[in-house]
């Protein structure tokens, strides 16, 4: 079967399934890296989020303004801006209302946006109200004063900002999470005067070292009240290597003989935590508790209250137990993936080995047949070799260049001996000229071709190669020479 597709029309273009496939797949690839999924740097945006807020701003629902219907702010956004479901713009117009998601939220809502048992409980659009936060300012306070760059919309009837000029770095206030397609991004919330702070530290030593800003930035602050138990060296590791995971439980005390939770890890159900609790009570794994209670509140959102058997029961072992098969304790997994203001591009690329960023498709455009590069599983790269690996080439394997030098004086009865100054300036001028290890041949050959025409039938029956002599005998060849012999 063919992978080639043709048109008996004229004038049509003609493509290869494969290309088609493989341009098609790039394409989506990097639609939804840069344009769906990952925040960007500068204001710690989606494209989405910052349309939303854009669009809002633009129907004057600024932080002093009164509420207006969130479907009219919908409608402005997926028709001047985001042309995709009015599903999508509104759920992650909700995410920027809930506090319990946000740590700064950016919109003000007005009716049931959810709760933290059940973030996806908002009413419709139609119900609800909404206007930007005194927050949001920070972002947008200066958007039309020529800080940033704009772009046309979807279809070029208005612009739109690129970024906005953010006078704090958002994406570590409010974090970010997605998936993109071959990468994603977690990044943790954090607190707004620690962030500050580390700031202006940074505009007066911008060449400080992470550990001062550890002194600021101890680590994460997500909006729930849970603690986080990872050690200090966990969350220095996280930042310094841009991967890792956070770790966070609820917290409790003891009132009158029972244990009240009162601030859970964040994103963590407290309906399904009790759910889970009594889960074991049923199956009589749990015979440490006697009831449980949910006495939270408006005044206390968060108030679980876990009766134990007895005064005599160890709370502190009873909780551990909890932490370990519930979500009383839960992970956050870490990953510092974002857009940045520089794209990978041509200052990237190795100019030492051009050869490690080949791909098949370069290999089809040099004119290599399909067919082949089909059979080719892997296409790999080899390493420049360094002055180790040369000395080693020239000197240890059987038949080792030196090795075949002595062999042939030999025979002429002369002893021949290469001083290790001399074989470590063979290297550094192989590396010097680019000249590989086949240079190394061509060198060792110009350095020795006087002697072995010269010494056979001589008195001479040993000839010592330092460091001088290769010089003296390599100042009379070219460049153009050696490269032309490797």
């Amino acid at each position: 079967m063919s992978d080639v597709v043709t048109f008996s029309n004229k004038g049509y273009e003609t493509k290869s399934v494969g290309d088609f496939a493989e341009e098609a797949y790039l394409d989506y690839a990097m639609y939804v890296i840069l344009d769906r999924a990952l925040p960007h740097i500068g204001d710690g945006l989606k494209p989405v989020q910052r349309r939303i807020i854009y669009a809002m701003s633009e129907l004057g629902l600024k932080s002093t303004a009164k509420f207006k219907k969130s479907a009219r702010t919908v409608g402005d956004v997926i028709g001047k801006f985001h042309p995709h479901g009015d599903s999508a713009a509104y759920e992650a117009m909700v995410l920027m209302a809930q506090s319990f998601s946000y740590r700064y939220p950016l919109i003000n809502g007005q009716g049931n946006w959810g709760s933290p048992d059940d973030p996806k409980s908002f009413a419709a659009m139609r119900y609800t109200e909404s206007k930007l936060s005194a927050y949001a300012n920070i972002l947008l306070s200066e958007v039309s004063d020529g800080t940033v760059e704009w772009k046309p919309n979807f279809d070029a009837t208005l612009e739109e900002p690129i970024i906005f000029p953010a006078k704090v770095p958002n994406l570590l206030l409010n974090g970010s999470t997605g998936i993109a397609v071959g990468m994603a991004t977690d990044v943790p919330p954090h607190n707004l005067i620690e962030v500050v702070n580390a700031c202006l530290y940074l505009l007066d030593n911008p060449r400080a070292e992470n550990d001062a800003i550890y002194d600021f930035i101890k680590g994460p602050d997500f909006s729930t009240g849970g603690e986080i138990i990872s050690s200090k060296a966990d969350i220095q590791s996280c930042y310094e290597s841009g991967r890792g995971s956070i770790k966070m439980r609820a917290v409790w005390s003891k009132e009158d003989g029972v244990i009240i939770i009162n601030a859970l890890p964040f994103q963590a159900s407290g309906s399904k935590i009790l759910e889970q609790i009594a889960s074991q009570m049923r199956a009589k794994k749990l015979p440490l508790v006697e009831d449980l209670r949910d006495e939270s509140d408006h005044e206390n959102p968060v108030r679980l209250v876990i009766v134990p058997r007895s005064n005599r029961v160890d709370a502190n072992a009873l909780m551990d137990h909890l932490f370990v098969t519930t979500d009383l304790e839960k992970s956050y997994r870490v990953n510092l993936n974002v857009i940045g203001y520089k794209s990978v591009g041509k200052d990237s690329v190795s100019k030492t080995n051009i050869l490690k960023h080949i791909n098949p498709k370069d290999l089809k455009e040099f004119g290599l047949i399909p067919e082949i590069i089909g059979r080719l599983p892997v296409v790999t790269y080899m390493n420049p070799l360094n002055k180790v690996a040369l000395l080693s080439i020239l000197t240890e394997p059987k038949n080792a260049l030196i090795k075949q030098y002595v062999k042939l004086f030999e025979m002429d009865d002369i002893t021949l001996e290469f001083k290790k100054d001399a074989l470590n300036y063979i290297v550094d001028k192989a590396i010097d000229y680019n000249l590989g290890a086949r240079g190394l041949r061509s060198l060792c050959e110009e350095i020795l071709n006087d002697a072995m025409f010269n010494l056979p039938g001589s008195e001479v029956k040993k000839l010592v190669v330092n460091k001088k002599y290769a010089e003296e005998q390599l100042s009379r060849v070219s460049f153009e020479k050696l490269k032309a012999a490797s």
